[in-house]
């Protein structure tokens, strides 16, 4: 034991104690730089607590699931440990998340457990640096700070005991968050580019619309660009003719975000606009430059919150309104606090949007 470790707390010597005897030399390095980061930040209170057995049978417990995530985008387990299995045991069940670190990690799945009325008795959420191999198993474990490529961690125990298929439907939809983040976090600076598009597409609306509409609108979007809008996802459509009639449909390849499979779009084949509600029909055939409103879906990143969606007529050389760019996300924090528009033409349409629980009948179609 060397100087360093002697300063540690008792219980702390004990687990890397543990590691030295207990763990194959191969993987020793690694799962002590991995306990190191792990219990950064227990407090004193937690390791007063805690066994040694406790305290090894969780690191190594979590180490194993984080090394078996190997080439997999994401890793999810939601369980109650077993002692002979998993080396210790807890009060309430236990979230395990292992991804590559990003934004809006930890408050999507925190947002998803209050949603379900679970109350948070323990949150561990080291960042660290790792080397894999070609398999995905860990080779090293580093500082977050000094490594090229960080995983989050996320090890949460809940306050009670969830049965099988409450844990099981916990864990599908951790996944689906989890997914949604990567391709929110993916996506971040191709949606930031089409909303730079939307205001192209809504100067060359000019030939249809007034100069203060457009110019309210372009100023609308470029405010929105100013951290003002949490960018979730963004898709096109258009509108065709058909030998039956004009039809509306997904623009291919369109999709960014959590709109990015164009193929779960309602329009992902042309649906005649004979066949739709005359109120959705009349909305998408005409209406104001600007169209915003809130969708009946709630989203999976960042904020549990019914989504924004902001859209912009897309017209063509002769005024007619031909599809529409969608963006669908939520407004921020900074935008709820701040008067911060640019007119007071702007402010007015603000408050509009954020102060409205009117849905347009229809606006979940995606």
């Amino acid at each position: 034991m060397d100087s360093k470790t002697e300063t540690l707390h008792p219980v702390l010597q004990e687990l890397f104690s543990r590691i030295d005897e207990q763990i194959p030399v191969e993987r020793r390095d690694a799962v002590a730089a991995f306990a190191t980061a792990y219990t950064r930040r227990l407090s004193g209170e937690d390791l007063a607590e805690a066994t040694p057995d406790h305290l090894f049978g969780l690191v190594r417990s979590t180490f194993e699931f984080v090394d078996g995530r190997g080439l997999h985008p994401s890793a999810v387990r939601v369980f109650d440990p077993d002692p002979s299995a998993d080396g210790y045991q807890v009060i309430g069940t236990i979230i395990e998340c292992n991804v590559d670190d990003t934004p809006f990690l930890v408050d999507s799945v925190t947002e998803e457990l209050v949603a379900r009325s679970l109350s948070v008795r323990r949150l561990l959420h080291p960042v660290i640096g790792t080397v894999r191999d070609e398999a995905g198993r860990i080779e090293r474990v580093l500082s977050g700070r000094a490594a090229s490529h960080r995983e989050s961690v996320m090890h949460v125990e809940v306050d009670r005991r969830l049965n099988e298929d409450s844990r099981a439907d916990l864990e599908r939809r951790l996944r689906t968050i989890l997914r949604d983040v990567r391709l929110v976090v993916r996506d971040f600076e191709p949606m930031l580019a089409r909303l730079r598009h939307m205001t192209d597409l809504a100067r060359a609306a000019a030939v249809r619309y007034s100069p203060r509409e457009v110019g309210e609108t372009v100023d609308f979007l470029d405010w929105l660009a100013q951290l003002n809008f949490v960018l979730l996802g963004y898709r096109e459509y258009e509108l065709v003719d058909l030998p039956h009639g004009r039809a509306i449909r997904t623009v291919p390849s369109s999709g960014l975000g959590i709109l990015s499979d164009t193929a779960r779009s309602a329009f992902a084949e042309a649906t005649p606009l004979d066949a739709l509600d005359p109120a959705i029909r009349a909305r998408i055939e005409d209406g104001d430059l600007l169209v915003f409103s809130k969708t009946n879906a709630y989203s999976t990143v960042h904020r549990r919150a019914r989504m924004d969606y902001i859209g912009v007529r897309r017209v063509n050389g002769e005024g007619e309104i031909v599809g529409e760019a969608r963006l669908i996300g939520l407004f921020t924090s900074k935008a709820y606090m701040e008067p911060a528009a640019k007119t007071p033409l702007l402010q007015y349409q603000l408050e509009q949007i954020l102060a409205s629980d009117d849905l347009i009948h229809g606006s979940l179609y995606f």
